[in-house]
């Protein structure tokens, strides 16, 4: 097993701790041969000499692109994937900046999942690329896409899709949607189920496996003054807000595919309050703390998502 671990390097200068930590995690719980495939367009200079100062990182020199969101983290991601499969890597695991292994045996026990009936492995719902996991030549034989086609939104096939798997249209949906189709089965990677136990939702730990800190290169985690009452603010995001925040990413194709014309009206009322109230009050200041307190003792801190002290 050769393992090609692709990450698309986009960070907030204060944000710069994550990176240490991302790459003392991957190095320290990565037993199989690996290299660590990086693009740094966005980076800053000094980020950048960090990330080429890593002994284990290869730097692929990517066109620039003006495309910006999920799109551009797609554009970058498929440069690494050729990069590393050209390279002879068997196995590609696409991380964040913010997402890393916790387990010393994490890519054995994907790439088992693998070696049966199943086809890749993901996240469940959300942020599918913190940890999408398949193998060389999965990608070279069945060719899968990270996002779908206009067309696609509008087939009857998509719309079975939406019925029976409640996705959000991030990065990566595009590997779930065509094994849907082609009926191939992928190995759905679960929050770990002490979680709950903290009402903790802005960071995961999937199937005791893997970390992922939401949202760590985007604007959602700039600096915020005042987290008080912060378990408050978690109770009433799990909630109240976490319902509402679905809803909102659940688009306008999704609910029209799914037969939820009612909820196009109520959404744009969902989104006034989502933006003015949900996002600043409740969104920022939780994902901050969690943030915060990662950064300040990751031992500690990763330590007790995975036992729900």
């Amino acid at each position: 097993m050769k393992l090609g671990i692709v990450v698309v390097y986009y960070i907030k200068e204060y944000n710069g701790g994550l990176l240490d930590i991302h790459f003392k995690q991957i190095e320290r719980h990565t037993k199989v041969p690996y290299t660590i495939y990086g693009s740094v367009n966005r980076l800053s200079p000094k980020f950048r000499e960090k990330v080429a100062g890593q002994p284990k990182v290869k730097i692929c020199d990517c066109p620039e692109t003006d495309i910006r969101g999920d799109d551009e983290h797609i554009y970058y991601a498929e440069h690494l994937i050729r990069m590393a499969i050209e390279d002879g890597c068997t196995h590609i695991a696409i991380l964040h900046v913010d997402s890393f292994p916790i387990r010393s045996d994490w890519a054995e026990v994907l790439a088992a999942k693998l070696s049966g009936t199943y086809r890749f492995a993901a996240p469940y719902y959300g942020n599918y690329t913190a940890c999408l996991f398949f193998s060389s030549e999965y990608y070279m034989t069945c060719q899968p896409k990270f996002r779908l086609s206009t067309e696609e939104y509008f087939t009857d096939k998509y719309r079975q899709f939406c019925r029976d798997f409640d996705h959000i249209p991030h990065a990566g949906v595009g590997f779930l949607y065509k094994a849907y189709v082609e009926n191939h089965p992928w190995f759905q990677l679960r929050e770990y189920k002490k979680r709950y136990d903290r009402l903790v939702f802005h960071s995961n730990v999937y199937n005791d496996l893997i970390f992922h800190l939401n949202a760590a290169a985007a604007t959602e985690t700039s600096p915020v003054v005042n987290t008080s009452f912060i378990r408050l603010r978690k109770i009433l995001w799990a909630f109240f807000w976490m319902p509402i925040f679905r809803t909102i990413l659940l688009t306008k194709v999704q609910q029209k595919a799914r037969g939820f014309q009612r909820f196009i009206v109520p959404r744009r009322i969902l989104s006034w309050m989502w933006r003015h109230i949900g996002f600043p009050m409740f969104y920022k200041p939780i994902n901050w703390y969690e943030r915060t307190e990662l950064l300040q003792d990751p031992e500690s801190y990763l330590n007790s998502l995975q036992t729900g002290g």
